[in-house]
């Protein structure tokens, strides 16, 4: 026998890692006998998982292979009621590595796991067919024939079967060979994101304190920055990062880490938290997947069945609400509602496995396309039609690449925050860097597929003519309406939470599109101008004549349907017309008067102050020949627009005041 299996490196190389790569199998299989002979290293480190022979708990373990390369090897459990635990190693896999004994060949958990990874979206792999000493020639060729069998329609179906020995070390060359192979062929693994961590294992350190141990799923982190536990909230400082059991400065997604947060002390974290940058993710309590069937599934899935879900190292119940119909039939597919029975740390595009409580049994695998944070479910007519456009918006892009991130932004933009986010709302909403985001939200801009609305708030181009159309026919139907030439702009903007910018931008382009008139707190409506009838025209140049002839001795509004024999409604609508087009002022309650009337009062005030320094009040009513009800009446709205200012019983020009000027 050889001392070790050819091939290997002495462990005192030193390179990085990688790759993640993860084993799974039946139990039994020499799951762990093989990532010995491979690594030099014993995962079944619990003295429970030695006694019974059997992985029990994650075991990670560096691989050292030619041309100074280096993989971990996560080595997951194959008995059944530890599954849990075998999804929570495949978060993070760039490849996995299928085990089945040459002598019992094909087993029910060979069968669970393959489907495992499948369902999470592994992509890359191959079949280690181990105890080939245990066999004939001809067995482990039928053995062969089997795994291509059960590989033809997964992720497996082309991939290299790899027989070896564990004690013989038969056959470890070529697997050396292969994985040298998979591995250099392999897309490199981009940590994009932010940094989310599933906690693993979670120990206390003499002198150090708490240690978290887990694989990231997105992002990297470095010495001393925070992090946040999801759910609890809990904050702390990372002092200390293990990268494959060495001191590192940073570590990443992929990658096997364990992290010294002392803040963690007082409340350890448990399993199933989440660890993430500060302040972006909150527990979700209801989540809109893509599930993908288990093929060969006796019992469908019924509609609110309870269920079970994995994802990463989190375990929770909940009811599972389908789609398209009250059971999942036979499709292979089927769009789904969970509803957790505790608000979770799952977000957009993770992937995760169900499975029933009782028997336990793996029932489907698939991504999360959107997430609640709300307890209250939402319709099926409206979530079903929203997930079947945000999939067929994705459709073909790959979602943790640049594109896939320009791709998301337009996504939330157009459907989400339509109304207009700041890059920061729509980083902590993706859970991606602000930076990457600010980039893809300038390619956006640039391609004109959405622009600013403030500096540092952006709307999507369609989101914004919808917005722009939702006004316009608001102000359509009150132009429709015989009782209004106007509306407040309380009214216009009724029911619409939007922010002050887009409120701005639209105003200024329905204006310059004469469809409105803004003033003051109310904007004409141009369409319901132009429906004034013979009538009506005859009746507002009725009004205007009394007010332009009356001169400073103008009626009263309430008197005019006595004068010109019309009901106030009427009058009032057309009152307001003349108001907005500045061909009446109203400078109270009581006191109207027409434009020209006022423009003179207000031409002489300010002649008389710059020729004088000030305005006798009690005087300025003889200047106009009116009585005092009129000339205060000018006055107190003269003070009111900032042009004048009241001391005592005279009147001064305040600093700017041109620009508050009726022109």
């Amino acid at each position: 026998m050889n001392a070790q299996p050819p091939g290997l490196l002495p462990t005192q190389a030193n390179p990085d890692v990688v790759m993640m790569i993860c084993t799974a199998g039946h139990v039994d299989h020499g799951k762990t006998a093989l990532v010995q002979c491979l690594t030099g290293c014993l995962t079944d480190s619990l003295k429970e998982e030695q006694e019974r022979g059997m992985t029990i708990e994650l075991g990670f373990a560096p691989c050292y292979l030619r041309n100074n390369l280096c993989v971990g090897i996560v080595d997951v459990p194959g008995h059944e009621k530890l599954v849990k635990t075998m999804v929570a190693g495949v978060s993070g896999i760039g490849l996995a590595m299928l085990v089945i004994a040459a002598d019992d060949g094909i087993m029910p958990q060979t069968i669970e796991h393959l489907q495992i990874l499948e369902l999470l979206g592994v992509q890359r792999g191959l079949v280690a067919l181990t105890k080939i000493d245990l066999v004939s020639e001809a067995l482990q060729r039928q053995r062969v024939e089997e795994i291509r069998a059960l590989t033809r329609n997964t992720f497996l179906r082309e991939a290299p079967v790899c027989p070896v020995s564990s004690r013989t070390f038969e056959g470890y060359g070529q697997l050396f060979d292969t994985l040298v192979a998979q591995i250099t062929s392999a897309p490199a693994r981009e940590q994009t994101g932010l940094f989310r961590m599933p906690i693993e294992e979670v120990f206390v350190l003499s002198g150090q304190g708490t240690i978290l141990t887990g694989i990231p799923t997105s992002g990297s982190i470095q010495v001393g920055a925070q992090v946040e536990l999801i759910p609890g909230g809990q904050t702390g400082r990372i002092r200390g990062i293990q990268r494959f059991l060495r001191d590192a400065a940073q570590g990443g997604s992929g990658q096997c880490l364990a992290l010294n947060v002392p803040e963690f002390n007082k409340h350890p974290p448990v399993r199933g938290q989440l660890l993430c940058v500060p302040g972006c993710l909150e527990p979700a309590a209801c989540l809109h997947v893509r599930l993908k069937l288990v093929p060969g599934l006796k019992k469908p899935l019924q509609n609110a069945e309870e269920i079970k879900l994995h994802c990463g190292t989190l375990e929770e119940y909940g009811k599972l609400y389908l789609l398209e119909g009250d059971d999942s039939g036979s499709r292979p597919q089927a769009l789904a509602t969970l509803v957790l029975n505790q608000p979770s740390p799952v977000a957009a595009w993770d992937h995760f496995i169900l499975r029933r409580p009782s028997p336990p049994e793996t029932v489907a695998g698939g991504v999360v396309l959107a997430i609640t944070r709300e307890a209250q479910r939402p319709r099926k007519a409206v979530m079903l039609p929203r997930l079947l456009a945000q999939e067929e918006f994705f459709r073909g892009v790959e979602i943790r690449s640049p594109g896939g991130l320009r791709r998301q932004v337009e996504w939330w933009l157009l459907r989400e925050l339509r109304t207009g986010a700041t890059a920061r709302q729509l980083s902590c909403a993706l859970l991606w860097p602000l930076e990457q985001v600010q980039t893809a939200l300038e390619t956006l801009v640039n391609e004109q597929q959405a622009s600013r609305l403030a500096e540092d708030l952006f709307i999507h181009a369609e989101a914004y003519l919808q917005c722009r159309r939702e006004v316009e026919s608001r102000i359509a139907a009150a132009a429709q309406k015989d009782t209004s030439l106007s509306l407040t702009l309380a009214d216009l903007k009724k029911d619409f939470d939007w922010p002050a910018p887009l409120w701005a931008r639209i105003e200024r382009e329905l204006e310059a599109a004469r469809q409105i008139t803004r003033r003051g707190d109310k904007v004409l409506l141009s369409g319901a101008i132009a429906r004034l009838g013979e009538e009506d025209r005859a009746l507002l140049e009725q009004i205007l004549a009394t007010y332009e002839t009356s001169g400073y001795h103008s009626p009263r509004p309430e008197e005019l349907p006595d004068l010109l024999k019309a009901p106030m409604p009427r009058i009032q609508r057309l009152l307001d017309l003349l108001y907005h087009e500045r061909k009446l002022v109203r400078l109270s309650a009581l006191v109207v008067l027409s434009f020209a009337h006022y423009k003179r009062a207000q031409d002489l005030v300010v002649k008389v102050i710059n020729e004088k320094g000030v305005l006798d009040s009690a005087n300025f009513k003889g200047m106009l020949d009116t009585t005092r009800k009129y000339a205060l009446a000018i006055l107190d709205f003269m003070d009111a627009r900032r042009i004048t200012v009241r001391r005592d019983n005279d009147r001064h020009l305040l600093t700017g005041y041109q620009k508050s000027l009726l022109q």
